[in-house]
């Protein structure tokens, strides 16, 4: 009896043993999958999910960050930025793509040399096309459905979901798509002029220069 039970618990030893090394890979797999992105500055709070963030907080892949008042600059790992005003976006790591899904407001991007880009606004898609430049560019868009992408530097794919019509954007070739007619190739347009309700009084610039247009006041003839 007393050798029964001595083999009975080493079995339970054992078959412990196997069920630990059993959740050993699903742990690794979340340590990796909470690798940082980058780190949050502003001279104000955002939000993070719900919760509100001073400067200095880490962001992670899947994070959703909002602003609302000042505005605020994501520092990647990888040296690229983006400042946000009055936006929410959701950033993430797919491979080694860093993709962006913006939602709403006005976000400057600023992307290194060699980084490979995605950016989901609206009906569209835009990638970075290209590893040997650098990538900046102005994006608005509204919940209307509005979009403005204009770069600064570097040539982005565009792709329109609803349509699937593709086009090359560049700083000689903005796109413009307001009230679902999409517009490209806007000529003399260097700086993105957003329908989103961004003053320029808000629109503090953090290594980019900027020029909001806010839409035109009401005259009494309309009221």
């Amino acid at each position: 009896m007393v050798k029964t039970s001595a083999i009975r618990r080493i079995l339970a030893v054992v078959l412990s043993l196997f069920a630990l090394i059993a959740t050993v890979p699903f742990s690794l797999a979340e340590v990796i999958t909470a690798t940082p992105l980058g780190v949050i500055v502003t001279p104000g709070t955002v939000t993070v999910g719900r919760n509100v963030a001073p400067t200095g907080t880490t962001i992670f892949s899947g994070d959703k960050i909002s602003t609302s008042g000042k505005p605020a600059l994501i520092n990647f790992s990888s040296g690229s930025r983006i400042e946000m005003t009055q936006a929410t976006a959701t950033f993430s790591r797919v491979g080694k793509a860093l993709v962006v899904t913006a939602d709403k407001g006005l976000l400057r991007l600023h992307f290194l040399k060699g980084e490979e880009v995605e950016i989901r606004a609206g009906n569209y898609t835009f990638t970075a096309l290209g590893t040997d430049s650098a990538h900046s560019a102005e994006l608005g868009l509204n919940g209307k459905g509005d979009v403005v992408l204009t770069p600064t530097e570097g040539i982005f794919s565009s792709l329109n979901k609803a349509t699937g019509a593709r086009t090359e954007v560049s700083p000689d070739r903005p796109l413009v798509a307001v009230d679902q007619a999409a517009k490209s190739g806007m000529s003399g347009a260097k700086t993105a002029a957003i329908v989103v309700g961004v003053g320029a009084a808000v629109a503090t610039s953090i290594g980019f220069n900027i020029v909001v247009t806010p839409p035109p006041p009401k005259s009494s003839a309309n009221r």
